[in-house]
């Protein structure tokens, strides 16, 4: 099961540095993902509150399914299994041979710490807008937001997606694939 919030900051670096001096482990240096969400014609599992991803990272892809949400008043709850794959090239083709197709693509820098509790912390930077992610047990989440003066007011339980679409709203701009101009440099 996947417990997480997300957190709206205004820079990523200040972040990271009350990580460190907090004696958190950072298990994944700052590096590129690009994020690929398969579905069915008809979109039958986004229908059904789910989720199919291919996540292209490092030479290597993670096939993640997330399942329909769970209720909760305070964190984004929701069944998660995934599976390392060799080759995103691989991946996509058996995806693709099945019948599903790529509906919808985002992505983003991450840095991934540990805290001591073993509660994750990433800190994204995205083509809209800088945030962090806490996943783990509920007492490690308030935890490590405590220790990052993070009030649980801040928590935010909406996707990505979900996000950028509002972010256009506000801009008046349509919504589409969430990705970094082409000329970025994704290294």
């Amino acid at each position: 099961m996947e417990i997480e919030v997300k957190v709206a900051v205004e820079a990523l670096p200040p972040v990271a540095e009350k990580a460190r001096q907090l004696g958190f482990e950072e298990v994944e240096p700052r590096h590129f993902e690009a994020n690929t969400l398969y579905d069915f014609p008809g979109r039958p599992l986004s229908v059904a509150g789910c989720l199919l991803r291919v996540r292209e990272c490092r030479g290597t892809a993670l096939l993640t399914f997330k399942g329909r949400l769970v209720q909760h008043e305070r964190y984004k709850v929701r069944p998660e299994k995934e599976t390392v794959c060799e080759s995103a090239e691989s991946l996509r083709g058996i995806l693709e041979g099945i019948g599903l197709r790529p509906f919808f693509r985002y992505e983003k820098f991450r840095t991934e710490f540990r805290a001591p509790s073993h509660t994750l912390l990433c800190l994204d930077e995205m083509p809209f807008g800088a945030y962090l992610e806490l996943e783990g047990e509920p007492e490690g989440i308030e935890a490590v937001a405590s220790a990052l003066s993070i009030r649980p007011e801040a928590y935010i339980r909406r996707s990505y997606a979900d996000l950028y679409g509002e972010h256009c709203r506000k801009l008046g701009k349509p919504f589409g694939d969430i990705l970094f101009p082409p000329d970025h440099d994704r290294t």
